[in-house]
């Protein structure tokens, strides 16, 4: 190969290099309708013992679960298919429990050929690993917020959880519906359920929720 051709060669790979990094990803934008809570208060859970609350599956306006990866190409995307399920004990508001299931390849960052990259063998592998659960242990209100602490399967991998959230109140949404809203964040290390580090990606996850849960009467 003559010099000529290497140029060529190299100039062609910076190329496809520098379209891979700098084109436009996507940029996937939020569903969320926000219902409006004039005084924004923690309420107690002592007001709904014995009580069930679900995301409303039917409405992907009130509930959300984002993530964000900082990396040489910042990566935002959401999960749009997943449950929660908030139960409340008879008896002890901090005997509340928290279960999420999140199908992951329900994952969208807005642009197809990334979404399966994500789901495929070198990222979460949902072949194997279709699911990512979060089962919590307790919850304790802490001033003006509460933290929960649990278990996070993830990968085969089952690692503690602890996070902080806001329990912004109970009120009614704009179709009627009685809704018990929830909103925090937390951070994870994805090399730490299996993935393997990647320079231009980077390894803490920010996760992002807010939901309006509904009462399960069944």
């Amino acid at each position: 190969m003559n010099n000529q051709i290497k140029v060529l060669v190299v100039g062609a790979i910076f190329l496809v290099i520098g379209l891979l990094i700098f084109s436009n990803w996507g940029n996937p934008e939020s569903e969320l309708e926000k219902t409006n809570v004039e005084e924004v208060k923690t309420q107690d859970f002592a007001s709904i013992l014995g009580t069930t609350w679900i995301n409303n599956s039917a409405d992907p306006t009130s509930s959300e679960i984002s993530f964000d990866i900082e990396g040489l190409k910042d990566t935002k995307g959401f999960f749009k298919d997943f449950d929660i399920v908030f139960k409340v004990s008879d008896n002890d508001p901090e005997q509340a429990k928290i279960k999420v299931s999140i199908n992951v390849k329900s994952i969208n960052t807005d642009n197809d050929i990334r979404d399966e990259e994500l789901i495929g063998s070198d990222f979460f592998n949902t072949d194997k690993y279709p699911l990512i659960e979060f089962y919590s242990k307790g919850i304790k209100k802490i001033e003006d917020n509460y933290s929960t602490k649990g278990i996070i399967n993830m990968m085969g991998e089952s690692k503690d959880l602890a996070f902080s959230f806001e329990h912004k109140g109970i009120t009614n949404n704009s179709s009627g519906f009685k809704v018990a809203i929830f909103e925090g964040t937390f951070e994870i290390d994805r090399t730490d359920f299996g993935m393997e580090h990647v320079v231009s990606v980077g390894d803490d996850v920010a996760i992002n929720f807010y939901c309006e849960l509904i009462e399960d009467r069944k």
